[in-house]
């Protein structure tokens, strides 16, 4: 089959992206990695306007151009969280918590991104996160996407719990 799906995720009848799947466990390995050896530093993708015209940031609506230097020096400016709460998802069920994003290169090169997510919950406290992946995106080129944590991913409380969600780690390679 193309693209590397299989028919089946053993034993749900789940139908998955192997490649995927292969991936987002390499690079949450390499973050729990690095972040138990005390490497992995978060920072926020949720930035107010003011901070990021400050910051030099291409802001929505102000026509600001993406540049290679803004995307390599602050990848998470090239990730944002479209919109998240309950909805049904193909794989998780009718009250999922799904994450809807964009990845968009502003370099001006093909890149690879690594994204992270944080799950809080009502009163800020982390509960989980997840990892989504775009290889080899295009110099401009923008993929869309969306994500529902599985429950095991969700080590401090339940899917049901989660009230918002964050990008709080970034690669690109």
């Amino acid at each position: 089959m193309s693209h590397g799906l299989c028919a089946e995720a053993r034993g749900y009848g789940l139908p998955f992206d192997y490649r995927e799947c292969v991936m987002r466990k390499f690079w949450l390995s390499v973050a729990a990695v690095a972040a138990a050896a005390g490497l992995l530093t978060a920072c926020s993708g949720a930035k107010d306007s003011a901070d990021s015209a400050k910051e030099g940031a291409p802001t929505p609506g102000t026509g600001r151009a993406w540049s290679e230097e803004a995307s390599a020096a602050n990848p998470s400016r090239d990730v944002k969280i479209v919109k998240s709460g309950f909805e049904g998802h193909r794989a998780r069920g009718h009250r999922a918590y799904v994450v809807h994003y964009t990845i968009r290169n502003g370099g001006s090169g093909a890149a690879s991104y690594f994204a992270e997510f944080e799950f809080l919950d009502k009163d800020g406290d982390v509960l989980g996160n997840t990892g989504v992946t775009a290889d080899r995106l295009g110099p401009g080129k923008t993929r869309t996407g969306s994500s529902a944590p599985r429950d095991a991913e969700i080590e401090d409380g339940t899917v049901k719990d989660i009230a918002s969600v964050r990008v709080t780690h970034v690669e690109r390679t």
